[in-house]
């Protein structure tokens, strides 16, 4: 079979995704800044990163479902990074180690410029309002969030066990968000002790984040109604907030989410021998991540696969005494892209139980919403919610996080509220949003250092300096740091946490794993020789030769069509998904014409506050602490300038002495050349392999 390969420009956009632990966050947190951060020691600024796009950055340091670990390109070598480990390690460090004023660290809110715009009415205090409070503070407004709960914290007070997620790093994130102009309103029931009509009529405009706190009983299981049968969602705030709970010796969880291995866990943490979970798929089709599979498992918890529940069955007394299921085989997709589970006619068994936790999902209430008519609908997908501007049919109300979207992770429910904002600060001022710093990209040009240690060389040349690419030493060998853990025989307590958190040793060697996908070979196409060296030292096979026929473009590069019309042309494909950044290839090149671009971004400001996100976390890197000279200042933005739009003008200088940006309209040098047999190769453009049939 014959393989084609694809031309792609390479500009920001193609460097952004080959980051693809920020492209998979759903705030875009800078993973790999923040742990090259935490590689040499600078633990604080690392933190300061994190925390930046994200104000629940605390609680997923814990429990977020880490869609970057998922994403991270080291799983190619061996095993992705331990991303949230690391953030766990990073508030707890910081909060532990940290002084302000000779006082305790604690999050710093948003700073409050002079008196709000406007008041939002924010309705449920979880992730997603908290976030959304935090964004439309710095955005310039007034916001009290209301929640019926004592405590703020949402699903990740109510539904996440503390064993997970310890109460008092729900604290760090609720700190971090309270300010002037963001108050709490607890105890306050919507619907009961405000309308939502008040809401509507008192504020500029009201958000509505209240979660999804409604279990689903599904009408064809029978007895769902009888003793001995609880929601999970509902058995889960009530054990976590000192509430009496239900527990037999024998337990059936049904389901296979989330909400089902805490159901299991907090079961036999409260005295339950036994504790099963059914659920009506296999293994593979959990949405769970592996890690929290494996420690159910651990904790012995018995897992049922293929197995749908019929009917609860019920002793003299009309309480639960076991759950009767058929068997299941897997069919075609549905629309999750999962099989759907198939009945066996005449597979049916029963397991016996004391107590039965219904984890199939949940839904928002939507009662409570009455006063206003239309809003008078039974689900709430029917509220007419609009998906790009989370507005609804009442101009003033707008929707987000699960109660929109139905059950997500906490890291989607961040940005979701984020989002919804962002959507608020528009519909009451059209240019608030127009105050945002442009994204800003840089490109420098880097040398391999000579110097096989952890701290790179510097070379100081002019106003700035010319930084040498090094990774640290074994870094391809470093083992993924395992969570120090809870024995289970140490367990039975909900409040006992079971990670344990990494020392400082095991933060910087995980961080050290990482493989700064920000960094990316340029071949200069006038400089090779087409030795084919570089293609014999790569030790994962990154570098191709490849013929001028095979390559395949779309006529928006140029060179690229007369670059076929060499004779007996020669391509470099370059596999950047298998590059470990190890420049054995820049080290053999006898002509210098490979070198390795380190691509950073700025991305856009939040109202009047600036993000923390430097140029180039590696550049702050080199400068303090390999030179120990002042570290280079980002360009001039003025936060005063709230009117209107700043524009970013060219005239940066990078490494080599040549112009490094010109705002969004940067196009890269290409860090991905083609190489043929004449010399003058076009320079912006990317080979990428695509399979031809």
């Amino acid at each position: 079979m014959r393989e084609l390969y694809q031309v792609v420009e390479v500009g920001p956009a193609w460097y952004q995704d080959n980051i693809p632990c920020q492209e998979a966050c759903p705030v875009r947190t800078n993973c790999r800044g923040y742990l090259n951060l935490a590689a040499a020691g600078e633990f604080e600024k690392a933190w300061e990163l994190a925390l930046d796009p994200n104000p629940m950055a605390s609680i997923c340091g814990s429990v977020c479902a880490a869609p970057c670990e998922t994403a991270c390109r080291r799983k190619e070598v061996d095993k992705p990074l331990s991303i949230r480990y690391v953030k766990k390690f990073l508030s707890d460090w910081t909060h532990q180690n940290v002084r302000v004023d000779g006082h305790g660290y604690t999050q710093p809110a948003a700073p409050v410029f002079g008196k709000p715009s406007g008041r939002v009415a924010v309705v449920g205090a979880g992730c997603a309002g908290l976030s959304a409070a935090s964004d439309l503070a710095k955005l310039g407004f007034g916001v009290t969030v209301f929640d019926a709960l004592d405590q703020a914290g949402g699903t990740a007070l109510a539904g996440v066990p503390p064993f997970r997620l310890p109460r008092e790093v729900i604290d760090r994130d609720i700190n971090g968000i309270v300010n002037d102009n963001v108050e709490l309103r607890l105890s306050t029931y919507v619907g009961r002790d405000v309308t939502l009509r008040q809401l509507r009529d008192e504020y500029d405009a009201v958000l509505i984040t209240a979660g999804c706190f409604e279990p689903n009983y599904p009408p064809d299981i029978k007895n769902l109604d009888a003793a001995g049968v609880m929601g999970g969602i509902v058995f889960l705030e009530r054990a976590y907030r000192g509430r009496p709970v239900e527990v037999g010796k024998r337990v059936i969880v049904l389901g296979g989410g989330y909400t089902a291995m805490d159901c299991a866990s907090t079961s036999w943490r409260l005295g339950a021998d036994e504790v099963f979970i059914v659920y009506r798929r296999g293994r593979e089709e959990m949405v769970v991540d592996e890690e929290e599979l494996g420690e159910t498992e651990r904790e012995g918890i018995n897992f049922v696969y293929l197995a749908g529940p019929v009917e609860v069955t019920l002793d003299e007394k009309g309480h639960a005494s076991g759950v009767k299921f058929v068997r299941n085989k897997l069919g075609e997709p549905d629309k999750s892209g999962r099989r759907s589970p198939e009945p066996i006619p005449g597979s049916e068994f029963v397991i016996p139980c004391d107590n039965v936790l219904l984890a199939l999902s949940q839904n928002p209430d939507t009662t409570w919403l009455a006063d206003i008519p239309e809003f008078r609908v039974k689900r709430a997908r029917d509220l007419g919610i609009d998906a790009e501007t989370y507005q609804s049919v009442v101009p003033k109300i707008f929707f987000a996080g699960d109660y929109r979207t139905g059950p997500t992770t906490i890291i989607e429910a961040v940005a979701d509220g984020r989002s919804a904002a962002q959507q608020i600060a528009r519909f009451l001022d059209p240019i608030a949003i127009a105050v945002n710093v442009p994204e800003y990209h840089e490109i420098v040009t880097l040398r391999r250092s000579s110097t096989p240690d952890n701290v790179g060389q510097i070379a100081l040349e002019g106003e700035l300096a010319r930084i040498y690419h090094n990774m640290s030493v074994d870094y391809d060998r470093i083992p993924r740091q395992e969570m120090p853990k809870l024995q289970k025989k140490d367990r039975r307590g909900l409040f006992l946490e079971v990670n344990q958190g990494y020392t400082e040793a095991q933060a910087v060697a995980e961080s050290d794993r990482c493989l700064k996908c920000n960094f990316n070979i340029e071949i200069i196409g006038e400089l090779c020789i087409i030795c084919g060296g570089c293609v014999d030292v790569c030790p994962m096979d990154v570098i191709h030769m490849v013929d001028m026929s095979d390559i395949v473009d779309d006529g928006a590069i140029p060179g690229v069509g007369e670059a076929k019309k060499w004779d007996k042309g020669v391509a470099f494909f370059l596999d950047e998904t298998a590059c470990i950044r190890c420049a054995l290839c820049i080290i053999r090149c006898p002509t210098d014409a490979i070198t390795m671009n380190r691509y950073g971004a700025v991305m856009p400001s939040i109202g009047k506050t600036l993000p923390k996100e430097s140029i180039d976390d590696e550049i702050h890197l080199d400068l303090t602490i390999g030179a120990k000279k002042a570290a280079r200042p980002l360009p001039l933005y003025d936060p005063a300038l709230a009117a209107g739009y700043k524009p970013i003008t060219s005239g940066g200088i990078n490494g080599n002495g040549k112009n490094g940006h010109n705002g969004n309209g940067h196009r890269g040098p290409g860090s991905e050349v083609l190489a043929g047999t004449q010399h003058g190769a076009p320079s912006d453009q990317s080979t990428r392999k695509e399979k031809a049939h």
